[in-house]
């Protein structure tokens, strides 16, 4: 009896992993948002004031925008949110006619985040 649930047990497991991992992958498949930047909120949320650049652009990629102002360096991502994946975002190459979604960080001179303003 127990050799039978042992076995009947590793078998549920070994097929459980198995359709876990054999999933569709999502695939950025616009022109209009920055390849391998399938980013959840956990990760956004990451980034907090007194990061640096190195670490901000580490996880969330090439910026959509950059100005300079009094304030220091403002930087700004824009995201759209995955269709199939609830809290996925990618980040866009370009502002949007609409800004829903986005994140925005200003840097003092030593590349030290001092603001930060999002909508996600």
């Amino acid at each position: 009896m127990i050799k039978k649930l042992l076995i009947l047990s590793t078998l549920t497991s070994v097929l459980f992993l198995v359709s876990c991992s054999s999933g569709n992958k999502v695939q950025a498949g616009s022109t209009k948002v920055h390849p391998h930047t399938a980013l959840r909120k956990l990760e956004i949320d990451m980034i907090k004031v007194g990061d640096g650049l190195v670490k901000t652009e580490a996880v969330l990629g090439k910026s959509t925008e950059k100005s300079i102002d009094p304030s220091g360096t403002v930087m700004v991502w824009y995201f759209a949110e995955d269709r199939d994946v609830p809290e996925q975002y990618y980040t866009l190459k370009e502002k949007p006619d609409v800004v829903e979604k986005f994140l925005k960080l200003t840097f003092d001179p030593k590349n030290k985040i001092t603001a930060k303003d999002f909508k996600l």
